[in-house]
């Protein structure tokens, strides 16, 4: 084999490497693109008829539940609906804006084995759903953990990437001297947290929890 030959030889191996690394590049991209692009049936945020009005279910039926109860000085049981949390959520200021992302109407899904928060969010053009799957519970000093199992960007599964962004972001926006951001910091990071229900001036804390079908359970103390 001469000079020649072995050039083109060669030559040939390396546009033949060249075309099996982009064929592979184009079809891991291709399938990130369909996973990411993923949209679950599951995913219907309420559609409330009247979106700028308190929600009837929180004015009506939590509300006065909670209020009622919490007066009693006595331990008491709430029932918390699955269609009566995602009427309130519906009813927030949607989109809102997240260091560069959109993020529109979310909804929740409580079941036995857990919850899931789904919301669509947009990225410079770029639409997926995220969604998050958490196992909360109480310890065994009545701590609060929410336990989040797991993050899906579309049917991507992101967890310790968006857990470790949702951590920096909290660091830097959020006051850990706050009783209220504290908590939303405690749930990014999967920690233990006081679980102190407030509505309506009144305040209790919730001592079991019981997730079912569509609502969940909750067992609370009157704090004074």
């Amino acid at each position: 084999m001469n000079t020649g030959q072995l050039t083109k030889k060669s030559s040939f191996q390396k546009h033949r490497k060249l075309l099996i690394f982009l064929s592979l590049f184009l079809l891991a991209s291709t399938v990130l693109i369909i996973l990411i692009a993923y949209s679950p049936r599951t995913y219907q945020p309420a559609q409330p008829a009247n979106p700028n009005e308190l929600s009837p279910y929180l004015t009506h039926k939590l509300g006065p539940d909670f209020y009622n109860q919490v007066q009693l000085d006595q331990p008491f049981e709430l029932i918390i609906e699955q269609e009566g949390i995602n009427d309130i959520l519906a009813r927030y200021l949607w989109p809102i804006q997240i260091e560069g992302f959109t993020v529109y109407t979310p909804i929740l899904y409580l079941k036995p084995d857990g919850i899931t928060l789904m919301a669509q969010v947009n990225f410079k053009g770029l639409s997926a759903i995220l969604s998050v799957s958490a196992k909360p519970y109480l310890d065994s000093d009545k701590k609060m953990n929410i336990n989040i199992q797991s993050i899906y960007l579309g049917a991507l599964p992101i967890t310790p990437l968006a857990q470790k962004l949702a951590q920096k972001f909290v660091q830097e926006h959020f006051d850990p001297q706050d009783p209220i951001e504290s908590v939303n910091y405690a749930i990014v990071s999967n920690q233990p947290f006081d679980p102190i229900l407030y509505m309506f001036g009144k305040s209790a804390r919730i001592i079991e929890l019981t997730l079912e079908v569509g609502r969940t359970r909750l067992f609370l103390t009157p704090i004074q």
